[in-house]
This record gives structure tokens, sequence and C-alpha cells, in this order.
């Protein structure tokens, strides 16, 4: 049978129109077939109800159809899957994620604002949701007890490292300890690449929206991310060097673009709510990411002030 593509992110687009793509399936869930391209590529097809992202196709067929080591290729206006699927690309409407441009976003008063209500609104998560446990901590609020030994304890040290240096607008203590984290937790994206790729998003969003604010030097964290890709999985490292880049799952560019825009908590919350569902807690690892990158703004703030 052929399936209907129905959508595309950019990424995943331009590769998929290169002559002759091709490569092997990496990875095979129930509701994502992770592919590796030419030039060490990655993109994934995803069943409906799952975030759009740049490197995916959103397409249904049966799940358990293919399996890890099959190959894929390109051929006319075909995706052709292992053994026995295809995939008409000619109908995927390519998605466009929510973007803040200068000149778009609030005063950074507001947005600080905004990201409070956030803060004090988020349930905070018990055992088993990874480094959204942290969340109290990176808010300054009551202390959080966790298993001794555990990764989420070993972490915890460094996760508020990171905070402080947030706060204190120093991306290159930023990348040093964002060294501490990669790799960190279980899963095909460990819970530190996705809390450190939150907090990198949110730093590109910034100095995106407000070039004028914020504007450090890129390298420490492109030495960061090449340092990375030999420390964590394929994919999470593509993922990770996406978020560094200001790429991201739709929920998540949709809840930094809402508080860059100073909107209602009610409208914040509402992708929030799509942002949690995403993995087993990569949702909340990004979610933690975001605010401990959201103190980027109350340390501007302070230093505004102070001067």
């Amino acid at each position: 049978m052929i399936w209907q593509a129905r959508r595309v992110g950019a990424k995943a687009k331009d590769l998929l129109a290169l002559p002759g793509f091709s490569g092997k399936i990496l990875a095979a869930l129930s509701s994502t077939t992770y592919l590796l391209g030419r030039g060490e590529e990655i993109l994934w097809v995803i069943q409906e109800g799952l975030p759009a992202h740049r490197r995916c196709l959103l397409a249904f067929f049966p799940p358990g159809t293919l399996s890890p080591g099959q190959s894929f290729f390109r051929q006319g206006p075909f995706l052709r899957l292992g053994k026995g699927v295809t995939i008409d690309l000619r109908q995927a409407a390519e998605w466009e994620p929510s973007a803040i441009r200068p000149g778009q976003a609030e005063k950074l008063a507001k947005v600080n604002a905004s990201v409070q209500r956030l803060h004090a609104s988020v349930p905070i998560p018990g055992g088993g949701k990874g480094l959204g446990q942290t969340l109290l901590r990176i808010g300054g609020q009551d202390p959080i007890t966790l298993s001794p030994g555990s990764w989420v304890a070993r972490a915890l040290s460094p996760i508020l490292g990171l905070a402080r240096a947030c706060f204190d607008q120093d991306i290159a203590q930023v990348a040093r300890m964002g060294k501490e984290i990669v790799g960190l937790g279980p899963g095909l994206t460990p819970s530190g690449d996705d809390f450190l790729g939150g907090l990198l998003f949110v730093a590109r969003s910034l100095k995106t929206a407000y070039p004028g604010d914020f504007s450090w030097e890129e390298q420490p964290i492109t030495d960061l991310i090449e340092w990375a890709r030999k420390q964590t999985h394929s994919i999470s490292h593509s993922i990770l060097s996406d978020l560094a880049l200001g790429h991201g799952p739709e929920p998540l560019h949709d809840v930094v673009a809402s508080l860059l825009k100073g909107e209602d908590l009610g409208d914040v919350m509402a992708g929030v709510t799509r942002l949690l569902r995403i993995g087993h807690t990569s949702g909340w690892d990004l979610l933690a990411g975001v605010l401990a990158g959201m103190l980027l703004v109350s340390g501007k703030l302070k230093r505004q002030y102070r001067a």
C-alpha cells in the first residue's frame, strides 16, 4: 500500500529532496521511525498526534512494520522504507514553527512576569519524571528530596550551576557546566540532553528576539555541541544540536513564543500541557531547561536595575 505524508518539517523536506537520498532505519518505535541518511543526517517519520519538528515527516502506517537496519530510499515522489512501506510525499504540507523576531517580543519585565506566573503554576512531578523534579530548586523555592545516589541527585549540582550561570549571563560557564549532564539519564534522549537542549533553545530564542540585550559569543556552545557528539546517542545529539540552533518540537516553540509575547497564563499552559506529553520524561526535562534558561531574563533585569 501507499501511505500519504501529511506534514513535513523544513529539514526533512530538504533532505528528502536530495537526488538519491537513502540510508537505513536507525530505530523503529511504536509511533516513531528514525532514519539515518547520507552525511549522518537523521530524520524521523511520526504518527498522528506526535509533535512536529523540522526533521520529521508525518505519515500513518501500521506500527511494527519496520525494523532497525532495513534500508530506505527516495524514489521519485515516494519514500520507500524496508520491504513494505511506501510514502507518497507529494501532498505533504510544510510545517512552520512559532517564532519571535526582533521587535515582536514584549519588554523583558513583562516576559519575566509571565515566566514567574508559569513557574508558580506548573505542578511539580514526583519521582520518575526525570529532571522535572528539579523545578522547585531552579525557581529558588523549597528544597527537594531525592534518593541518595540516584542519577537525578547527581545532576542537581550541575543543574543549579547552569541556572546560576544563566542568571549571571555567563554562556561560557553554561558550556562548561553543560558537559556534566550530557548523556545523563536513561532513554534514547537522556534527560540531561533534554534539559540542556531546553536551556540552549531559550538562549538562542532570546538572542534572536533581543539582539541588543543578549549578544554573547556562540563559540562556547558550538564547541559544547561538537564535544557532545561522542558522549550521547546519535539521535539525541541531532536533537540537541537543533535545539541549540533554535529548532525544537512544536510545543516547545509555542511555549517559548507565548512567554516572549507575554501571553496570558492560560495560553502558555496550553502549550506546556502539550510539551509535557513528549516522551516519558522528555517534556518535563525540556520544561525544566526552559525555566533555567529564562533566568537569563531575570539576571539581565537585575543588572539593569543595579546600573
